[in-house]
């Protein structure tokens, strides 16, 4: 069987030089006043506590390499040097707590502790927890860079899944609606409306431009809503009468910034899983609006008459991205949420309310 082995991770040398200076500027922040007040730092007696205490600060260094040192051995490899170490400290600041003592007794005047074997051991076991804590702090501060990498790297593995995503989705961009609308075309020019067809084909290029230029950036509202009409002249040039759409948005969101084509998915599912789905009348609604600080987006589709043909394969794929999408950029600040209305369904996108220029 395979000997455990120690694995933890402890911060550079610089931060832990900080953290060591932090502990004993704190244990001298407790410990002097609490001296004083017991009338124990008499005279020049600080200068020798100031000495113990810069001395303690350097010999942590001593706890941060047997923490190295141990770091990658077999469990109890590792166990004894770390503690080797600790109480190697714990031994050496002893011995220069008292000749620090010693040292300034001589040259200024001081009282000077008996240092019987009991003060001795009680002296030690303090320096022995005391750089315990040390070690543990660097233990735990390196656990806790590891846990944030790896969540650097999770997120930035996230990231590059739903860029991959949009990649897939802007290169796939529903070859059906592409097939529909060149169909739709061929029949407008058969019909002799060639001007219609022309203005509609020109829909198709700027919606496909902005497709391919699909990065993850803000656009504002109004430019959103502008794409999205092209989508759907594309979309009405299909169903003809049977397909009325409403836009409501006030211009004062206009300049609201939102992920661009955030709502192409949820109009194409409302068109895919409703109206096609539908084998009379439906109606489409796009709304804005303000609610407090969040700006609320939804897409709403209904029908007279119930669903008649399953819809096409893939329900739900752009409702998942979205949300993804949403997680990604805003963090738990955005929502969708989704649900059956009567005669149809709501998309709703709840996100930060941010205008353009502040």
């Amino acid at each position: 069987m395979r000997m455990p082995r120690l694995d933890f991770q402890i911060p550079p040398p610089r931060q832990a030089i900080r953290l060591g200076a932090i502990l004993w500027i704190g244990i001298a922040a407790i410990l002097l006043p609490s001296l004083a007040a017991a009338d124990q730092l008499r005279g020049a007696e600080w200068v020798a506590q100031t000495g113990v205490m810069l001395s303690g600060a350097a010999l942590t260094v001593t706890v941060y390499l047997g923490l190295s040192a141990s770091n990658g051995k077999p469990l109890w490899l590792g166990a004894a040097i770390g503690l080797t170490a600790l109480a190697g400290a714990a031994v050496i600041q002893t011995a220069s707590d008292f000749g620090i003592q010693a040292f300034v007794h001589r040259l200024l005047p001081t009282r000077l502790s008996t240092h019987s074997p009991e003060e001795t051991l009680i002296v030690r076991i303090i320096y022995f927890l005391i750089y315990a804590c040390a070690g543990a702090v660097f233990v735990v501060t390196g656990v806790l860079q590891r846990i944030r990498s790896r969540e650097r790297e999770l997120a930035r593995a996230e990231i590059a899944r739903l860029r991959a995503e949009l990649t897939l989705l802007r290169l796939q961009l529903n070859p059906h609606f592409l097939y529909n609308s060149l169909n739709a075309f061929s029949g407008l020019i058969a019909l002799g409306r060639a001007d219609e067809a022309s203005r509609l084909a020109e829909g198709l290029a700027e919606f496909l431009h902005a497709a391919m230029d699909l990065d993850g950036s803000e656009v504002p509202l109004a430019r959103e809503l502008e794409l999205i009409e092209c989508y759907l002249d594309l979309e009405r040039a299909r169903f003809g009468e049977r397909l009325t759409v409403a836009t409501d948005a006030p211009g004062a969101l206009g300049t609201a910034l939102v992920p661009g084509f955030l709502l192409q998915p949820l109009v194409e599912n409302a068109i895919k899983h409703g109206v096609e789905a539908s084998p009379g009348a439906a109606s489409l609604r796009i709304a804005a609006a303000r609610a407090g600080t969040q700006l609320v987006l939804t897409v709403e589709n209904r029908s007279a008459a119930p669903a008649t043909a399953p819809s096409r394969p893939g329900r739900g794929i752009g409702l998942a991205n979205t949300r993804a999408r949403l997680e990604m950029l805003f963090a738990g600040e955005a929502s969708l949420e989704t649900g059956a209305v009567a005669g149809g369904f709501r998309a709703a996108v709840r996100l930060p309310l941010k205008l353009a220029g502040g």
